[in-house]
């Protein structure tokens, strides 16, 4: 089984294991609803509706994919400790040695390269721990997220054609598939 580390510290970001408490649904919860109109769009459990016993249950779920070694869930903080987001190091086969990243990060911290640090902070954990392939999924329309893995050098794969259900627009959406090998990121140290 994979053991991770429970905090991997950048530059301006630290990535701590994600806390089921309820002080951490708090600010969790809140983040989600400061930042729907950036999260909604791409994300269909990110509405009005989501509530603190969702963001309780979800951290709940962090804690037993950890647990298992299935999943790696880390809340994204700034220097000052502040909630900025979720990364996460999800589906976790150590057999064939490969992870797929998801993420989200709140409307004020869009575009300033904090996920990108946090995914080269997942990078540097998993591929040290002998993981081969890394997969980030992004919808073909979320330019920003797309962003992130096109900077870091990931390479695109293709596109899943209407291989996700979008309940909000009540239609398939089509995804984008990025990855990178071991090789590829020990070429760019």
């Amino acid at each position: 089984m994979i053991i991770a580390s429970e905090t991997l510290k950048g530059q301006r970001i630290t990535l701590q294991k994600a806390v089921k408490s309820f002080e951490m649904a708090q600010r969790h919860n809140q983040e989600v609803k400061k930042s729907l109109a950036e999260l909604s769009p791409w994300l269909g459990w990110a509405t009005q509706d989501y509530t603190i016993e969702d963001s309780y249950e979800y951290l709940q779920g962090c804690e037993q994919e950890w647990e298992k070694g299935i999943g790696f869930n880390y809340m994204i903080l700034d220097e000052n400790k502040n909630f900025m987001g979720m990364i996460s190091a999800l589906n976790v086969k150590e057999v064939d040695k490969k992870l797929e990243i998801g993420y989200w990060i709140s409307s004020p911290f869009v575009g300033k390269g904090y996920m990108q640090e946090a995914v080269k902070l997942i990078e540097k954990e998993f591929f040290g721990l002998g993981i081969n392939r890394i997969v980030i999924h992004t919808d073909v329309l979320n330019k920003k997220s797309a962003n992130v893995p096109q900077k870091l050098g990931y390479v695109l794969e293709g596109i899943q054609r209407q291989s996700l259900w979008n309940k909000k627009e009540q239609r398939y959406r089509d995804i984008n598939t990025f990855s990178k090998l071991r090789s590829e990121y020990e070429q760019n140290l």
